[in-house]
């Protein structure tokens, strides 16, 4: 693993400004990062250059934040239908640490990452040791990795759940009002998605959240000015939804 990593470091663009201070660009953030007393940073940069240029799944098949919700990197599933982009938990979170600590002190930062955030798969990387950690329910298999080339095939064996949501919203877009209802008791009971509608009695659409079904009446509350309001619609008056968005 020693000489992919150094093969790695060869290929990031690391040069040097006034004061001998070291600098390279992130590759997913686009701005310059400098490195002189921030060792965890390019090891990030490796990490970040391996899975956007070398791991075959961006940009197609996921998405990367960084240095988002306290994590250094997390990994989503990449959404299919751009009108269909709700809240959802990570596929991957990753924590980074400089080349010279020993990762086994962060087990706990790790598993306790991954237990807030509902997340099922974890990693340590120090740029020498790779460790994978998956959650299953209150317990953690803990799996010694010898490459980051590992890494590609056990998220995409990890992501196997059986997801019905994007057939759903499909069949809601057509005016399915069952499938509608499916859609807002999932995404639509709170602020976090944004529920954008439309009605047979109105002409424009609208953008709805805070969702409760009661039998075959439908009460809102509108995103926005008129949010403290609760509006409310029948069965029928429904005609198609267009977007779930977060």
């Amino acid at each position: 693993m020693t000489y992919f990593n150094e093969e790695m470091r060869q290929k990031l663009d690391i040069y040097s400004k006034k004061y001998n201070q070291q600098y390279t660009k992130c590759l997913f953030r686009g701005i310059e990062i400098p490195l002189n007393g921030r060792p965890e940073e390019l090891v990030r940069q490796l990490f970040l250059h391996f899975m956007i240029k070398e791991s075959g799944l961006f940009p197609d098949l996921i998405n990367i934040k960084v240095e988002s919700n306290n994590h250094d990197i997390e990994i989503y599933k990449k959404h299919k239908n751009s009108n269909f982009t709700p809240h959802q938990i990570p596929l991957v979170i990753v924590e980074v640490k400089r080349e010279d600590v020993n990762l086994q002190n962060y087990y706990n930062q790790i598993q306790r990452y991954l237990t807030k955030a509902g997340c099922n798969l974890g990693i340590l990387y120090n740029y020498h040791e790779i460790i994978a950690f998956i959650r299953k329910k209150n317990e953690f298999e803990i799996i010694y990795l010898e490459s980051l080339k590992d890494i590609p095939k056990l998220i995409i064996s990890k992501d196997n759940s059986v997801d019905n949501g994007l057939l759903e919203f499909e069949n809601a877009q057509n005016g399915n009002f069952k499938s509608f209802i499916y859609l807002i008791n999932k995404y639509g009971k709170y602020t976090t998605n944004t529920v954008t509608f439309k009605m047979k009695s109105e002409q424009s659409e609208i953008d709805g959240y805070l969702f409760d079904v009661r039998e075959n009446k439908i009460y809102y509350k509108i995103c926005g000015k008129y949010s403290k309001k609760t509006q409310s619609f029948d069965a029928q008056d429904f005609e198609k939804l267009i977007a779930i968005r977060y």
